[in-house]
């Protein structure tokens, strides 16, 4: 057991600049062994900034980290480690075609009397954090091969294998499911009563208020609340995150009704790709959004890609205006007007090394030639476009000339919404369109995705925030890859569609 006398991390006044944008301000805070310090704040209000200077990934251009009580300099990522210091991150830092128990294992130096890596003494480093975990696939798989959720646990089971003292968690739950969110939470409990410290960042303000002693919340790079256990409420996190005290953080319907007693936009019918699709049949219809509700493995994810030409069904038939909808790859989709926003944005949906104006306008350059017939682009008019965008959807940039690889993960989930609102599709595919997305942030996004449906558009929505599918007209529920109903209108909210799926998994016999 660690000694929990006296704060375990001081900062004292970390301030650190890129450019003419002041990422943190004099932010000073402590953090204790064997408690969970959580930090809120709109994307781009510092949290990440401090964490890589605690991570050892950038230096403060002012102030201390004091660490036990000494003064101490995190050189290098290195560094951190050696002082006992785990990161899971939002964009999971993974190696893909590595197996599952090395990138758990990465950091461990584990040799044998020879001086060789010790492979079966990683392996089983990497079953004890599995088992903790509850892990259900081979930790042999290659990452390339495992699910969002699964990479996600992989990363957690990394931050598990050691002697951890402190943890850092940044939107740990994001893509896992209530019952993995769950376990997730357990071990959270188990860090802190062996005196490990926790710091725990999330957009999900029940985790926040359910799990931290201690609470931050970050705004400009500031930090201009601290709340602790028992004394502060939801809304006072949100009267701190967005300085309002009226920020919506549940979307509702669109007042506008949905008329089906016409001829559908899009129909599945007993659409199959094994194993997670086996029978998903419905309509989706002009200025409808559409929910997909369903746990983990539910098929919901792979409903999309076959929508959207990424992979190809082995049974069942699609339709599109009434007509046989086959498309072979995404080009042919998006031909027909049918967009995707992914639920892994760096890997599936963004050149990270290019420009905000470069992603927001590809895929759609025809748009930008100076003639239709001439296939020379004009700039001009193509930065006029991605600057309409950054406004609209109050991405938080530099510039559109900046590399989004800058930008914070909302931020850059902004950007692949904008790129898909100018393409102006007639279907959009959203999959976990709010991951990572602080509360203002969110909100716009609900709001653009309202405006999109009645002016003409038809939306797919999935989310593994169940509150949020309170913006569909109807939510169709998804059990290990069959559709089991549907519910509509009012009756939408977490409660409902969890007792839905529920109640279908246990009248389904397999």
């Amino acid at each position: 057991m660690l000694d929990r006398q006296g704060p375990f991390i001081v900062a004292k006044g970390l301030v650190k600049s890129f450019g003419a944008v002041r990422a943190l301000r004099g932010v000073s805070l402590e953090i204790h062994r064997g408690q969970v310090h959580g930090f809120v704040g709109a994307n781009g209000a510092g949290k990440s900034t401090f964490v890589n200077i605690l991570g050892g990934v950038v230096p403060p251009d002012e102030g201390q980290v004091f660490v036990d009580g000494v003064e101490t300099r995190i050189a290098n990522p290195r560094a951190a480690v050696a002082l006992g210091f785990s990161f899971i991150h939002q964009e999971l830092a993974l190696i893909p075609d590595f197996p599952a128990y090395e990138n758990m294992t990465l950091k461990s130096r584990a040799q044998t009397p020879l001086g060789l890596g010790d492979r079966s003494r990683r392996r089983a480093m990497a079953r004890a954090a599995a088992e903790r975990l509850h892990l259900k696939f081979d930790l042999d798989t290659p990452v390339k091969d495992l699910s969002i959720a699964e990479r996600g646990l992989v990363a957690i089971g990394r931050a598990l294998v050691g002697e951890a003292r402190f943890v850092f968690m940044d939107e740990p739950t994001a893509s896992l499911s209530d019952t993995e969110c769950e376990r997730l939470f357990a071990v959270v409990g188990e860090l802190i009563s062996a005196g490990v410290a926790v710091a725990y960042v999330s957009h999900r303000l029940d985790e926040i208020l359910a799990l931290s002693d201690h609470v931050s919340v970050f705004k400009d790079g500031q930090i201009v609340d601290r709340f602790e256990r028992g004394h502060y409420t939801r809304e006072d996190l949100i009267r701190g995150i967005t300085g309002s005290d009226s920020a919506a953080t549940r979307p509702t319907a669109s007042v506008q009704s949905v008329r089906t007693d016409r001829e559908p936009l899009f129909e599945l019918q007993n659409l199959a790709r094994g194993p997670r699709v086996r029978d998903v049949s419905f309509k989706l219809y002009p200025r409808e959004v559409l929910g997909l509700g369903g746990l983990m493995g539910s098929g919901r994810t792979e409903v999309a890609r076959l929508i959207f030409g990424a992979d190809r069904p082995k049974g069942g038939r699609m339709f599109l205006d009434g007509k046989p909808y086959r498309p072979g790859t995404p080009s042919d989709a998006i031909e027909r007007g049918i967009a995707l926003v992914p639920e892994e944005r760096r890997s599936q949906a963004l050149v990270m090394e290019e420009s905000v104006n470069f992603n927001i306008n590809l895929g759609n350059w025809r748009a930008v030639r100076w003639r239709a017939w001439l296939p020379l682009l004009n700039d001009k008019g193509a930065q006029d476009r991605s600057a309409r965008m950054t406004e609209k959807l109050s991405i938080r940039a530099k510039g559109v000339s900046a590399a989004v690889r800058t930008l914070s993960g909302g931020n850059q989930q902004k950007v692949v919404f904008a790129r898909w609102l100018l393409h102006e599709p007639r279907i959009l595919l959203l999959d976990e369109p709010t991951r990572g997305v602080d509360v203002g942030a969110r909100q716009q996004i609900w709001e653009a995705v309202q405006e999109y449906a009645e002016g003409g558009g038809a939306v797919i929505v999935i989310s593994s925030d169940l509150n949020e599918l309170s913006i569909c007209h109807r939510v169709i529920v998804l059990v290990e890859g069959y559709d089991k109903g549907e519910i509509v209108g009012p009756d939408i909210d977490e409660e409902r569609v969890l007792t839905s799926i529920y109640k279908s998994e246990a009248n389904h016999v397999w």
